[in-house]
């Protein structure tokens, strides 16, 4: 299989049912892949799975093999912060406090966070939503600074602020340059959103890309090629916006190497032509 050039990191999506972390870590590490976006599950990666020792053990193998973790990302569906049951939010926030704890542990300098869930059919008024919002990344806000750790706020259709417009004018309340945001192509794809135009607004509030394909009218995470996102035209806009950081392979696939390296000779294609 054909190494990819360096430059892009890649996320354990696919891997989290069948390998540990680090497992999958290596596989990826084969392809040339590096600064990795971690799936936070049990037997996968689990802070409560992990003793101090463990930890220390782990990242000193990180480190001794070269794998770098940029960051940590809890799945979407098993948590809210935004949810109206209190009991609900506060274990959301305090799973994310022990896992910025365990990226601290592991070398990883942020967490991915997801900014909440809420109903299509009959959504509670924004407003209400927002201001729980506020208060659960305040609270996570406070553990990054003590920790040296970023948020990167994920852009998600399922969420009260699904896109680039309603995020920036969110994150305007709340500025402060540890919170940037997790631009995902293929998220912005599905709710229809100007990708490169946004790009562009956002600036240097984007921290972090996650790089798959997929269409405006099926919500997925292909393998780069099989959609309708526009990729020549991102990665022109990422050019032009100077963004230095990761940019995250996050391809969810039965066969994620084969998937992986073919999205990656998609994208160096794009910047050839």
């Amino acid at each position: 299989m054909e190494k990819i050039a360096q430059g892009y990191g890649g996320s354990t999506f696919s891997f989290m049912w069948q390998d540990t972390a680090l497992a999958a870590l290596r596989k990826m590490q084969n392809l040339d892949l590096n600064n990795f976006d971690v799936l936070v599950v049990p037997g996968h990666l689990w802070p409560d799975e992990l003793s101090a020792a463990e930890r220390s053990g782990l990242a000193g193998t990180l480190r001794n093999e070269g794998i770098r973790i940029e960051s940590l990302n809890l799945p979407a569906l098993d948590l809210n912060l935004v949810s109206r049951v209190e009991e609900f939010r506060r274990y959301s926030v305090d799973l994310y406090i022990r896992t910025m704890q365990l990226a601290s542990d592991l070398g990883a300098g942020a967490a991915v966070v997801v900014p909440g869930r809420v109903s299509s059919l009959f959504p509670p008024p924004r407003k209400d939503t927002e201001l729980l919002l506020l208060d659960s990344l305040e609270q996570l806000l406070r553990v990054a600074e003590r920790l040296d750790q970023k948020i990167f706020v994920e852009l998600h259709p399922q969420t009260p602020i699904p896109t680039t417009d309603a995020m920036l004018a969110f994150l305007d309340r709340l500025a402060h340059d540890r919170i940037l945001i997790a631009y995902d192509v293929s998220n912005a794809e599905f709710v229809g959103e100007d990708q490169p135009d946004a790009i562009r607004r956002s600036g240097n509030r984007i921290g972090q890309f996650h790089l798959s394909d997929g269409t405006r009218s099926q919500w997925r995470h292909d393998r780069i090629g099989l959609g309708t996102v526009r990729f020549d035209e991102i990665l022109d806009a990422m050019k032009e916006t100077g963004f230095s950081g990761t940019s995250i392979l996050e391809i969810i696939s039965s066969s994620a190497l084969e998937d992986l390296s073919a999205s990656a000779n998609a994208l160096k294609r794009s910047v050839i032509d």
